[in-house]
């Protein structure tokens, strides 16, 4: 077996005549390739879970209402708000944000830090000074 590679064995090694590519280059072959765009942000999306706008009850509307006429900007609060997602309408998430007023338009919305609250998605106001609010049963 060995005869029949005698007359290769010990060749010089063959010389390519193509230049060598250059490392820049080279390396944009093994850069990562997103075949289909966008896929990773929607499969990003469906992670978070999604809820329907809750509809106020007329009691709860009620006394969100006589909240918001006590409400003065540099109130300690906590507010639950709804986010809508702005890629299905209708649904969206709940949060809770705690601290001072900042700024307060009871036609617009309110400013608590850096969050900014449309008055149309807020759901719940709580904190000391709602607590002398008693509603009728």
């Amino acid at each position: 077996m060995m005869a029949q590679y005698q007359r290769i064995l010990y060749l010089q090694r063959p010389v390519s005549n193509r230049h060598p590519m250059a490392v820049e280059r080279r390396a944009k072959q093994f850069a990562p390739f997103a075949a289909l765009k966008g896929f990773e942000e929607t499969i990003r999306e469906k992670e978070y879970i999604y809820e329907k706008k809750r509809v106020l009850p007329e009691e709860k509307n009620n006394e969100l209402d006589m909240k918001l006429k006590i409400l003065k900007p540099g109130m300690e609060i906590q507010a639950e708000y709804f986010e809508e997602n702005e890629k299905r309408p209708g649904y969206g998430q709940y949060h809770t944000v705690r601290g001072r007023v900042d700024f307060y338009d009871p036609a617009v919305y309110l400013r608590i830090g850096n969050v900014e609250i449309n008055i149309h998605n807020l759901y719940d106001l709580s904190g000391d000074n709602f607590e002398v609010l008693e509603l009728p049963c």
